[in-house]
């Protein structure tokens, strides 16, 4: 799960857009670019994991989106233990260093309570079904838990309706094509509400000589997607790219992504 952000910053700056003010020293700030949930540290068991992280793929199934960082213990705030048991603070600290890659519901789960962002907008939805639950911070596990029913209450109660003003984030990676052979291009797409279609366009000397799309699907960044293209048998050798731009359901649509490709010898 951690994985995520070394990918996302390095192909960030090879497509030369700023990451943002990531990684201050927590750890969910890191996490959570590439992931919607940050579990503790302290691992908690599978069983609680996955009821977690069912009730958050269901809010992104209905066309929602929240994250959520469970915050168990000192160590989970890393350089900021000053936080600890303070949601609504923190809520703001995390929402605001996310804000580069995602604006929306982020909920924080501590011992002491809930805290709730939405990149500066009202949380009066969120907090009206938030104040009606307890927190179990007993262990690891029945705070992870009580995450998980805060979040299947609020999707129940339409508390995470929230306008997707984020644009994705689309990375083409450069390949070898041969002429007359089919060719698979591999990409990777980051956006935060976890779906984007994408245009696809092969272009040679200045003109574009291929047109081609993958539909609106999942963008789970550590997981490529792909597109094939039959190759001509004619085909120039040099001056030949690949640029994909992504557009995500609300219409957000990313910059171009454009990567040279090299044309094998025949």
């Amino acid at each position: 799960m951690r994985r995520g952000l070394s990918l996302v910053l390095a192909c960030l700056a090879a497509a030369g857009a700023a990451a943002g003010a990531l990684a201050d020293g927590d750890p969910a700030s890191d996490v959570l670019p590439t992931e919607s949930v940050y579990f503790p540290i302290t691992a908690p068991s599978a069983d609680a994991q996955s009821a977690l992280t069912s009730a958050v793929n269901g809010v992104y199934s209905n066309g929602n989106r929240v994250k959520v960082a469970v915050i168990a213990a000192p160590e989970d705030l890393g350089a900021i233990p000053s936080l600890m048991n303070k949601p609504d603070e923190y809520a703001k600290f995390l929402g605001q260093e996310l804000m580069g890659f995602y604006v929306g519901p982020l909920l924080i789960v501590m011992p002491s309570g809930w805290g709730v962002y939405d990149g500066g907008r009202s949380v009066a939805a969120e907090n009206s079904v938030l104040n009606g639950i307890n927190v179990n911070g007993s262990s690891v596990d029945n705070l992870v838990r009580s995450a998980a029913t805060a979040v299947q209450r609020l999707e129940s109660a339409d508390a995470l309706k929230s306008a997707d003003i984020r644009p994705p984030y689309v990375y083409a990676q450069s390949t070898t094509i041969h002429p007359g052979k089919k060719t698979a291009f591999s990409f990777r797409v980051l956006d935060d509400s976890n779906r984007a279609a994408v245009a696809v366009t092969i272009v040679a000397g200045g003109k574009t000589i291929a047109s081609l799309s993958s539909p609106l699907a999942p963008t789970n960044y550590p997981n490529a997607r792909s597109v094939t293209w039959p190759v001509p048998r004619r085909i120039a050798t040099k001056g030949v790219k690949i640029c994909m731009t992504a557009t995500d359901a609300a219409g957000n649509k990313s910059a171009t992504s454009c990567m040279p490709l090299k044309v094998a010898k025949r």
